[in-house]
């Protein structure tokens, strides 16, 4: 029977002892390694940021074509910045290509809005006028950092407890290059998901070092059960003052294998009833490396017995590589990179 997924309190960060943040750092460690998932209580992100900004986004979709039309993200660059309409990402192309595929036909039902570092003068945000929806940005850019605080700090508690320098990891993350994404999934019928040319999000692993997921009260959200390869497992929703942590392919990439990214998807809730799938919304934040960080296997994760797994490349290779192989569309060619 499957373990299922552990809700760790997370207050020991900044008020516990010695003693109860070892134990919360060996428990972290222990179900990301087995699971390449975790929920966590009590963190760090103010409540009141996390509900402002799911108030914020709902009202970012419900603007006019023609308010959202200038934030439209342009999916030849290397970073996604601004708003991605319905469809036009196609998640299928990462995990469930098996090469015999041509032509893009598998979609997502959802569109999608990314920004990252307000300072990011390489790819800079897109945001609507602030005259049609004020206070969009600064809400944004708090929860922007407020986000990126809680991933340095564990980050800091995973490398102790690999036995590794504390600043391993974030010597390398400066969030520079993180983003945020939050997802709106419309209305569809049972019938377009259950048809198997559509899905929410297909089967994918994050490509950062670690995800933040904000939950939503309409289930869907998945995780691999990797007891049973193939099959996923709800992921449930037990209260607004959680979020969920997932392993990325960079995290699995500097550990050389020893902690593997999460398989995820969003699907219809398992609970459902009647023919039409609820509307969804979902809150991420991608906790990347900064551009220039080579993202091949860390020195401390390699030796004698153990040989480096994967290529040397820069995170910003990386990541455009991936980008590439979900839209494409804009690329023209399907790209070959070893994930994992």
């Amino acid at each position: 029977m499957s373990t299922p997924i552990r809700v760790l309190d997370a207050a020991c960060m900044a008020n516990g002892t010695a003693q109860e943040r070892a134990e919360f750092g060996q428990k972290l460690l222990s179900n990301l390694a087995e699971h390449g998932t975790v929920k966590l209580i009590n963190h760090s992100v103010p409540m009141p940021i996390v509900k402002d900004t799911f108030s914020q986004i709902k009202k970012f979709f419900q603007l006019p074509f023609d308010v959202k039309e200038p934030t439209i993200n342009d999916p030849k660059k290397g970073q996604q910045r601004g708003w991605s309409p319905p469809g036009e990402e196609k998640t299928w192309w990462l995990e469930s290509n098996t090469g015999d595929v041509e032509s893009p036909r598998f979609s997502d039902n959802k569109e999608s809005f990314d920004c990252g570092d307000p300072d990011d003068k390489q790819f800079p945000n897109k945001w609507p006028a602030e005259s049609a929806l004020p206070g969009y940005q600064k809400t944004m850019d708090q929860f922007y950092f407020d986000c990126g605080a809680l991933c340095v700090n564990l980050l800091e508690v995973l490398a102790r407890q690999m036995q590794v320098d504390p600043t391993t990891f974030t010597s390398r993350c400066t969030n520079e290059a993180s983003t945020i994404r939050i997802n709106h999934f419309p209305p569809v019928s049972r019938e377009t998901l259950e048809s198997g040319q559509v899905s929410r999000i297909w089967p994918h692993n994050d490509f950062g070092i670690i995800s933040l997921v904000f939950p939503d009260r309409t289930g869907g959200l998945e995780y691999e059960d990797r007891q049973n390869p193939g099959t996923f497992i709800p992921m449930p929703y037990e209260g607004d003052n959680e979020v969920v942590v997932l392993i990325s392919e960079t995290f699995q990439r500097w550990t050389n294998g020893a902690v593997r990214a999460g398989l995820h998807r969003v699907t219809k809730p398992v609970d459902m009833v009647g023919d039409t799938v609820p509307e969804r919304w979902s809150l991420v934040y991608f906790c990347k490396a900064d551009r220039h960080v080579n993202v091949g296997p860390l020195q401390e994760f390699v030796n004698a017995e153990l040989e480096p797994m994967y290529e040397d490349l820069t995170a910003l290779e990386y990541q455009s590589m991936r980008n590439a192989v979900h839209y494409p569309d804009a690329s023209g060619e399907m790209v070959a990179v070893a994930a994992y």
